[in-house]
């Protein structure tokens, strides 16, 4: 009975030293639960907006824009009034058809998407500046995934490079036939754009706003960045009834479920109503959320009531297809594409997607028996390893050694503890407990211990 206490008692103590020690790395570090506060902390301001009786309707046209960076025209149904700090406008009823429209701030677009989409009018759409333009730079790397990976050469005639500066043009037009030049007055794209930086973010939601024109034209669209390498068809693993399919950071094994980290390097969109009215909503809320890029708004917006309305259909793509260096797929016999998300600098990127396409070589130059018998594993991401989000990733692994290694040495003291507490218990104590001069109502709490 009493081995039996001292378990329980070993167990609590444990489970306390736990907590105390973990209560850190769950407010601090753990992705999920700072997600979990961040969304507690924006309840009290969303609250009022999702509460509201009436949404009041904007008129058409009415748009708050940043100036000299943003795409809008006259047929807006939705956007956001800071200065009122109201809702955004209710889309109209969803409907799968819609006529086709002509935008004049974007001449030739309609064109080039005739001449580059499949016959079921989808397009695979890329970004490029002069940084990622350069000879043996990431845009070559990109359309060289197409020639190495299986079956799906045939697909580089369906990639629409949108190039935002002269430089990238000039180059994509030289190495791909379809290419559209994205001119946006006032802002120079043609460096590269550090993560978080104020032109990373108009690049960002210029792509956005570009992304919902595609949309409105009538075109589905495969959204990928140029830092990702392709290596089988992705359609056949698009779900069939989702109209906004996004990758994941993280995938938690459940498609719908929106407490996955997504990652908008990669999305597959449908044309529809829904999804014209969701990048809208999208675009405009950025206004409420400065200083954040597309995903992090993405991350804020998707769990709010004004969201639900949209009727969006969103599904999550599984990592062990759609892969990335925040994740990596370790199946060779399912991987589609590989992203070098989770990684800052552009350097760092070539180096370990040349890594990852000359693992892809190794694994295809392997017999059936070899791939049945051994297992290969990627050497990417490695300089990627210096960047920030895998430095947080690191320190987070090494902050559970430490809780860990900080558990093992507290059991370790306190069961040497027990042991000399036990060893004066039975002698010091019990030879005093023995002596006639002592009553023993003095010591009867100390001889208890035995039974603690």
């Amino acid at each position: 009975m009493a081995s039996y206490k001292v378990r329980v008692r070993d167990m609590i103590i444990i489970a306390l030293c736990s907590a105390f020690l973990a209560l850190p790395y769950f407010l601090l570090m753990h992705t999920p639960t700072i997600m979990f506060i961040h969304g507690l902390m924006n309840h009290s301001t969303l609250g009022d907006e999702d509460n509201e009786g009436p949404v009041k309707q904007v008129r058409s046209g009415s748009v708050l824009v940043n100036e000299g960076s943003d795409l809008r025209n006259s047929n807006s149904t939705l956007s956001l009034l800071v200065e009122n700090e109201t809702d955004v406008t209710l889309p109209p009823a969803a409907s799968s058809v819609r006529p086709v429209k002509k935008f004049e701030e974007l001449p030739g677009l309609e064109d080039v998407l005739i001449r580059t989409s499949m016959p079921d009018r989808t397009v695979i759409i890329t970004t490029l500046n002069s940084a990622w333009a350069k000879n043996n730079s990431m845009i070559d790397l990109f359309l060289a995934s197409f020639q190495e990976g299986e079956n799906i050469a045939h697909l580089v005639n369906h990639i629409l490079v949108v190039a935002l500066d002269q430089l990238a043009y000039d180059r994509c037009t030289q190495i791909h036939p379809h290419c559209y030049r994205l001119e946006t007055e006032g802002v120079d794209f043609a460096a590269e754009k550090y993560f978080m930086s104020s032109d990373y973010l108009k690049m960002m939601w210029r792509r956005i706003d570009f992304l919902r024109i595609v949309l409105e034209l009538g075109y589905n669209m495969v959204f990928a960045d140029a830092d990702i390498m392709w290596f089988r068809n992705p359609f056949p693993h698009f779900s069939p009834d989702a109209d906004f399919q996004i990758a994941c950071d993280h995938f938690n094994g459940r498609p719908t479920d929106l407490k996955n980290l997504p990652n908008g390097g990669f999305v597959y969109v449908r044309s529809n109503n829904v999804t014209i009215n969701f990048y809208k909503f999208w675009f405009d809320s950025r206004m409420k959320h400065p200083g954040k890029h597309d995903q992090d708004v993405f991350n804020d917006i998707k769990k709010t009531r004004a969201f639900g309305r949209l009727g969006l259909k969103v599904e999550f793509l599984d990592t062990v297809y759609f892969g990335g260096f925040c994740e990596v797929s370790q199946d060779f016999e399912k991987v589609c594409t590989m992203h070098a998300n989770c990684c800052t600098g552009l350097e760092r990127k070539l180096i370990d997607l040349k890594l990852t396409m000359a693992d892809w070589r190794r694994f295809k130059n392997m017999t059936r028996e070899e791939k049945r018998n051994q297992r290969i594993f990627w050497q990417a991401p490695k300089e990627c390893l210096h960047s920030c989000k895998l430095k947080a990733l690191r320190m987070k692994i090494l902050y559970t050694l430490l809780v860990f290694v900080c558990i093992f040495c507290f059991l370790g003291w306190y069961r040497k503890f027990v042991r000399s507490l036990q060893s004066l218990k039975s002698g010091f104590l019990k030879d005093l407990w023995c002596r006639p001069s002592l009553p023993q109502n003095i010591l009867s709490p100390v001889w208890e211990l035995k039974s603690f």
